[in-house]
């Protein structure tokens, strides 16, 4: 692996790894349980970050379509904590293969990024936005777990 991308995977695995350590004593009531004033469950940031990290590191890092669709992340029915952990499993090693492909000279590289319309970053951007975005949901995922660890 290039030395100079190899530090964007060992934060993305560290992050995964608080990820999972703050869901690890949670079942899946309060997986799905919601805070009155917030939308969103443990499970739904979990599933969202899965589905970010796939779209940003898979498919705009790598090339490798993820048929994303992101409003569905966030739908309420139950979740089981055991199937998103197996795919947090599974994104991070989707990561693990895409970044370990990715050279210093790629970092620069222009792909096309879907949002609200079409637009152009480089993989260094995806990488940093994957890695920013999964630091950001992890300050919540802790936040709601303390919530719901408390009710």
């Amino acid at each position: 692996m290039d030395s100079f991308v190899e530090p964007h995977l060992h934060a993305l695995e560290d992050l995964t790894r608080q990820v999972v350590e703050t869901v690890t004593p949670l079942d899946d009531e309060q997986i799905n349980r919601t805070v009155a004033g917030l939308q969103n469950s443990v499970g739904i940031l979990l599933r969202h970050m899965a589905g970010s990290e796939r779209y940003w590191i898979g498919e705009v890092a790598g090339g490798r379509p993820a048929h994303r669709n992101r409003d569905s992340e966030f739908g309420h029915e139950p979740l089981r904590k055991s199937e998103l952990l197996a795919e947090l499993e599974r994104v991070t090693a989707l990561s693990r293969e895409v970044i370990g492909g990715i050279s210093r000279d790629d970092l620069m590289t222009l792909v096309d990024v879907q949002r609200t319309k079409v637009a152009k970053e480089t993989k260094a951007f995806a990488l940093m936005h994957a890695t920013q975005h999964l630091a950001y949901h992890l300050g919540q995922l802790r936040y709601l777990a303390k919530l719901v660890q408390a009710a």
